[in-house]
C-alpha cells in the first residue's frame, strides 16, 4: 500500500486483516463514509497538517479530487484487530459495519 493510492474498501480490509503495517495514512472518499460499501473506492494518503492557527490542510491530491476525510489508519487497525479477536472468521462486511459503528459511537461493536 502507498500514499495517493485508490482502492476498494474490500481490498483495504483484506490488507488490514494481514496486520502488516507499512505506513501511516488516512482514508478519504466521496461523500459520507457511512454510505460506503465494500465496493466503494477510497483514497489512501497522508494525514492532514494542522497550522498554528488550527487550520487543517489536507494533502493536495485529496483537495484536488474534492474528497472527504473518512478514517485514520489507527481506527481501522484497532477495529479490525478487535473484530478478528472476537471472531476469527469475521467477514469483510462485518468489519465494515464495525468500522462504521466505531466511527459513529466511539466504541467497539459486539460481533
Amino acid at each position: 500500500m502507498q500514499h495517493n493510492q485508490t482502492i476498494k474498501l474490500s481490498e483495504l480490509i483484506d490488507f488490514l486483516k494481514t496486520q502488516k503495517k507499512t505506513l501511516t495514512y488516512c482514508v478519504y472518499g466521496r461523500g459520507s463514509s457511512d454510505q460506503a460499501t465494500l465496493e466503494t473506492e477510497c483514497s489512501i494518503d497522508e494525514y492532514s497538517e494542522i497550522t498554528d492557527d488550527d487550520e487543517e490542510i489536507f494533502p493536495e491530491s485529496i483537495t484536488q479530487k474534492n474528497l472527504e476525510f473518512w478514517f485514520t489508519d489507527e481506527l481501522l487497525e484497532d477495529v479490525t484487530f478487535n473484530a478478528l479477536k472476537q471472531k476469527a472468521s469475521v467477514t469483510n462486511e462485518e468489519i465494515l459495519r464495525a468500522i462504521k459503528h466505531y466511527n459513529e459511537y466511539d466504541s467497539f461493536m459486539k460481533l
